[in-house]
Parts: structure tokens; sequence; C-alpha cells
């Protein structure tokens, strides 16, 4: 009777240590799911395109924004916050031809429109930077969990900053081209036209505009847009030239010039120069309206911001270079 006793005590121990254990169990995976919920919805309101670009400025060779060596891009010690804005490096590949995507789909993914983070009046602007395509999106690689969405629109603010700090001064067209579009019940292909009216009144209200750059993102894959020096990853570069306006040569000789002051510091940075025409293209691309018109097409869909914004740096200095020769 006595060993029974024993046995059945032994029995219930083991059952209620097993059942402490699950319980226990139960309570952390509960707490680590809440926590990492929790963690990551402050992570996400916290982590956001205005955040990234002033990150990218602030780390950038020009330190545009005064920079905090012993603060990260995130508040949250984490180990992703480290490796964020790291890209994979890739081999150079030989472009043995160029292509540009002049069509529209009117399912094209985009991203969301964001304001200018850093705004301030900039007195008798010299560049206007605008993007016809202005939510065309970059790689959001270890950024989906943030409310960040790297676009073409975030590329001009970062080239606008960095130009300014080479003492050129340059605006940026925050109008919601999307919203011109919906307003006007017009399709995607509407695009140029609604960018061309933008353009036009930059110029009628900023008589000291000398420079046009409507920023683009090309359609090609990592392999055709991307570029690996000294192990910096950059997003190459193509200039598309519209043939079917007066403007024609004027556009052309500055975009060769521009493409080629580029590859002196980078070489292979740029693509050349792409000239389009004839049944099925645009063939002007808003370049009627000014003999310094360029159409750049910066890096491609599954490019990364930060090498978006290392060509950045490249494309800055070479203007500077450019508009330093004419003046």
């Amino acid at each position: 009777m006595k060993r029974f006793k024993a046995r059945k005590t032994k029995r219930s121990r083991i059952k209620i240590i097993t059942k402490l254990i699950f319980v226990v169990g139960l309570i952390y995976f509960s707490f680590s799911f809440c926590m990492n919920n929790i963690i990551n919805k402050k992570i996400k309101n916290k982590v956001t395109n205005k955040v990234i670009i002033n990150y990218l400025l602030k780390t950038g060779s020009n330190n545009l924004i005064e920079a905090n060596s012993n603060q990260d891009l995130f508040d949250i010690n984490m180990n992703t916050s480290n490796f964020m804005l790291k890209t994979s490096l890739n081999n150079l590949i030989d472009d043995s031809s160029v292509v540009f995507e002049d069509s529209y789909d009117e399912n094209t993914i985009v991203t969301k429109y964001f304001e200018d983070p850093n705004k301030y009046q900039v007195n008798e602007p010299m560049i206007y930077i605008y993007n016809t395509h202005q939510l065309e999106e970059y790689s959001n690689t270890n950024v989906n969990m943030y409310d960040a969405s790297p676009n073409v629109l975030m590329a001009s603010y970062i080239l606008k900053e960095k130009l300014n700090d080479l003492s050129l001064p340059t605006i940026v067209e925050e109008t919601n081209i999307s919203q011109i579009l919906t307003t006007n019940n017009w399709k995607y292909s509407y695009s140029y036209l609604a960018s061309k009216m933008l353009v036009e009144d930059a110029l009628s209200k900023n008589k000291s505009l000398k420079y046009i750059i409507d920023l683009h993102r090309d359609s090609m894959p990592k392999d055709r847009t991307t570029l690996t020096v000294d192990s910096k990853s950059y997003a190459k570069v193509l200039f598309v030239v519209g043939t079917e306006h007066d403007n024609y040569s004027a556009n052309l000789n500055i975009a060769k010039h521009l493409s080629d002051i580029i590859n002196s510091k980078v070489s292979g940075l740029s693509k050349g120069v792409l000239e389009k025409g004839g049944p099925g293209n645009n063939g002007v691309y808003n370049q009627d309206l000014s003999s310094n018109a360029l159409l750049i097409e910066l890096g491609g869909p599954e490019n990364t911001i930060d090498e978006v914004s290392n060509t950045i740096s490249i494309i800055a200095d070479s203007l500077y270079d450019l508009i330093k020769e004419k003046l």
C-alpha cells in the first residue's frame, strides 16, 4: 500500500512539473510574440522614407547632415539595424545592349507619395528636378518590415541635397503627379502631359533655372543595372534623349558630356546615351522645353536605395564639373 502511494505521489509530481513547464513555456512564447509585434510596430513607425533619406545624407561622404557617430539609424538596438541598408556585391557586368522601356503598364506597382523631409527656401534655383514617373520603386530588400518604400522621388530629394551642398541651387517638384492623373481621369500614359505642365510652371516662376532633370528608374534586372567597383556597389545610369524636337542636338550634347564625366569618375557607371524617336516612342520627353534638359534612368527595380545614393554622389559631382566648365 505504501509503495502504491509513493508511486502515485511521484507520478503526481511529474504531472505537476510537466504542467508547470508547459504553462511557463506558453507564457514565454506569448510574451515573446507580443514583444516582437510591439518592437516591429515601433520600428515601422520610426523608420520611414524620411528617416532613410536623412540617414543616407548624414552617413554619406558629404556629411550634409550633422552625424552622431554613436547613434544608429534606429534607437532600438537590434541586429537588423546595422545591415538594413547593406547590399550584396555584384560582379561587373558588361552591357552588350541598352534597353529603355518606353511603355506604360496601367497596373504598374508604385510606392506612396511623401513630402521632402528637408524643406527650405532656395533662392534663384539653377537646377529643377522632377519625376514624370514619380513613384517608380526601388528594391525594399531589408526594409519591407518598415514603413519605408524607396522610390525615385526619394532619389530626387537626395540629389537635391547633394547639389545644394555643392552650391548648385536646386529644387525638386513635389506636386503629386498621381493626383493630377486621378483628378483629370487620365491614364498612366498621360504622365508626360502632367509633368510637362509642372515643368512649364516651374520655368515661368523661376527665370534662373538653367538645367531640367527628369529622374526615372529603368526596368532592367539587377545584373544590367548594377556596378561594383572596389567593393562599392552602384546603380548604373542611362541617358535618354528624344529626337523629335528642336532642342535635340543640344540635349544630346549635354547628355553625352555628362555621361563621359561620370565614366571618368567611375568607369562603366554610365551606360551612355539612348536616342529615342519614331513610331511607338514619345520622342520628346519634355526636352523641347529646354536646351539643357536631361532624362536620367537611375538604377532598376532591384537596386537598393544605398546603391542609388552612391551613384547620386557621382552624378552631383559630375554636374558640378559640367556646370563649372560652362561658367
